[in-house]
């Protein structure tokens, strides 16, 4: 679908993003892209994940939670499956629908989306985690833009890469 993109901050070497629900670097600028990516776009993730942003729900963006479950939270909507969202896109095709976690959701989505919106960490030594991105097949994907490495005080130098899909 063409309107369905997934946005990740993943490590270079082992596609790690995020561990005890946590992800594993705070970096200022990959934030601060985050937000500008997906702002005034609708974004699904996992309960978990939605749990784990600082504000809930985040501002100026739809909020949908991608669960089994029928509770119900202020300032989001839920879908139960990925033929919901599959269908909610399809509905809203002019609405830019930004997949952003967790790894399973990701995993789920892959298939689907049409670009990818990766912070490439490039961490020196393969870092503790317990949640991956699925691969990055470069037989499906390509690269569309990558920027100049960024480098944060006490944090380990990334990128911004944009993948289309081929």
């Amino acid at each position: 679908m063409n309107n369905i993109y997934a946005i990740v901050a993943m490590t270079k070497k082992t596609n790690s993003i995020g561990i005890d629900g946590h992800m594993l670097y705070h970096l200022k600028d990959d934030l601060k892209y985050f937000k500008e990516t997906t702002m005034d776009h609708a974004i699904i993730c996992g309960r978990k994940t939605y749990f784990s942003f600082p504000k809930r729900p985040l501002p100026g963006r739809k909020n949908i939670i991608l669960t089994r479950s029928f509770d119900s939270y202020e300032g989001a909507f839920t879908l139960h499956s990925k033929d919901e969202v599959l269908e909610y896109a399809k509905n809203n095709p002019d609405e830019k629908v930004f997949i952003c976690g967790g790894d399973n959701v990701y995993k789920q989505f892959m298939d689907v989306v049409s670009k990818l919106y990766i912070t490439e960490i490039d961490e020196e030594e393969p870092v503790i985690a317990d949640s991956y991105f699925p691969e990055v097949d470069p037989e499906i994907w390509e690269v569309e833009s990558a920027s100049a490495y960024v480098k944060e005080d006490g944090a380990p130098k990334y990128r911004f890469m944009v993948y289309s899909r081929k």
